[in-house]
């Protein structure tokens, strides 16, 4: 699969090693604005990569790229996933995959009408650790009824915040804050358990700008009116403006759970059953913590297996949709 890589910013610099090393894909070229050509050049150098590109419509018109690995702000995923989608290419597109679950949907349908491949790289969905946890580890603590997740990291932008500079992480406009940045991890890894919440509550500390710094989203389980059993509640927590120790604690009638590190990266998990002392579980090693991620694309590309991809799909809209209910109730905190 030939594929080019859609911006040259931070994440783009921590993919491309993963990327080039993995099976089945190959770096055609990378598109960069004028003013990010000097980084593109030492990419393209570094890997290996034939072209450099300044015009998106030069990439959707090469007909050996099949793929587009879509890594730009957030507001203008849309656009260039939907433009990639209607010249014909398979589409990797970073989280959060949209703005809003009605920009995810038409972008869905596209894909699904074309028989394209769309795919949100959301890294934590496709880590080994991830199927053991879910598989094997959950299934023992029995009936959940509460889950945490912590995901605060200040941000290397937050001090030109501070002096009134507003880059894209801190601009509401182009789709930053915490719920849409570290928060999403969170909500991928809670709705991928308990599917979509009933009710959500989003509780947040606003900047001058209105952007969300810090704030804890509140999910609600509750079952059916003729249903007597408890329903889970999940508290999920995210910073771009303070530092804490990240985490994931979950707890069931049968014992807990308990990730240190973000969810995200399942760095380490220990298992505690009733009655059972507390032990950490051996996790499959892997190479880098986007492998996974670039290496089931690839896979899935090459069975064409359109079924885990529509799967996929509705997973991601899932939590679009579970998105735009948290920003319509957004209370202060």
């Amino acid at each position: 699969m030939n594929i080019s890589i859609i911006g040259t910013g931070k994440i783009v610099q921590e993919a491309l090693p993963v990327i080039a090393a993995t099976d089945g894909i190959f770096i055609r070229s990378i598109l960069a604005r004028q003013h990010s050509l000097t980084r593109a050049e030492a990419m393209a150098e570094t890997f290996g990569i034939p072209l450099i590109c300044t015009d998106y419509e030069a990439v959707l018109a090469d007909d050996i790229v099949e793929a587009v690995y879509i890594a730009l702000i957030n507001s203008v995923h849309f656009d260039f996933a939907l433009r990639a989608l209607k010249a014909g290419k398979h589409v990797i597109l970073e989280k959060p995959a949209c703005l809003c679950a009605d920009e995810f949907r038409v972008l869905a349908e596209e894909a699904r009408a074309r028989h394209l491949m769309l795919f949100e790289a959301v890294t934590l969905l496709h880590l080994p650790a991830f199927r053991v946890l879910r598989g094997e580890l959950v299934p023992q603590l029995g009936a959940l009824r509460h889950i945490e997740c912590n995901y605060s990291q200040r941000s290397s932008r937050y001090d030109a915040y501070l002096r009134g500079e507003v880059l894209p992480a801190f601009d509401p406009s182009a789709g930053g804050g915490a719920l849409m940045d570290l928060n999403i991890y969170n909500l991928h890894f809670v709705i991928s358990l308990l599917g979509c919440p009933r009710q959500v509550t989003y509780l947040c500390s606003r900047g001058f700008n209105g952007i969300d710094l810090t704030g804890t989203a509140v999910l609600g389980y509750s079952g059916d009116e003729t249903s007597s059993a408890p329903s889970p509640i999940a508290l999920l927590t995210a910073s771009k403006a303070t530092d804490a120790p990240s985490f994931g604690l979950l707890q069931g009638e049968c014992g807990w759970l308990r990730i240190d590190g973000p969810v995200s990266t399942l760095s380490s998990i220990t298992l505690c059953l009733h009655g059972q002392q507390p032990h950490q579980i051996p996790l499959p090693p892997v190479s880098h913590r986007l492998a996974p991620e670039f290496a089931t694309f690839a896979e899935l590309f090459h069975r064409q297996d359109y079924g885990t991809m529509s799967t996929l799909l509705d997973h991601s809209l899932a939590v679009m949709q579970t998105l735009d209910k948290l920003r319509e109730i957004s209370i202060p905190a």
